[in-house]
């Protein structure tokens, strides 16, 4: 007698399905993980860039504009998922995505803090000096 029977066949699927099963959500949540660590240090990146541009640059409404030259073409393109806005003592940068939250990027930078709807953010406190 050569060959399998089909009892053997589905129990090798069973088996195969079961370790797909159980490694596609390890999967996901590694990306997951990852994407949020890319948004983490691109809101670290655009925080030095804004204190760069405020401070060095003497800019006290910094834009999402202002921050382009801090970055190559390659980088630029990742400026269209954040916005900031200013207030008198404070520029806050935020993540406008929907797929990241607070909570997440905050295990990478710790400065991150949440919006009012669980987005990413920085909230940099400047002083006008001159």
């Amino acid at each position: 007698m050569k060959g399998f029977t089909i009892i053997e066949l589905l129990i090798v699927l069973a088996v195969i399905a079961a370790l797909i099963s159980t490694m596609v959500p390890i999967g996901i949540s590694t990306i997951k993980q990852a994407h949020s660590t890319t948004v983490a240090l691109n809101l670290s990146k655009l925080s030095i860039a804004a204190m760069e541009e405020f401070y060095l640059d003497h800019n006290a409404s910094v834009t999402i504009e202002d921050l382009k030259p801090y970055f190559n073409a390659n980088q630029r393109k990742i400026l269209k998922n954040y916005e900031v806005k200013n207030a008198s003592d404070c520029i806050y940068i935020w993540y406008k995505g929907e797929d990241v939250n607070a909570s997440m990027a905050n295990r990478v930078f710790s400065a991150v803090v949440a919006t009012d709807d669980g987005k990413p953010m920085v909230c940099l406190t400047v002083k006008k000096y001159w």
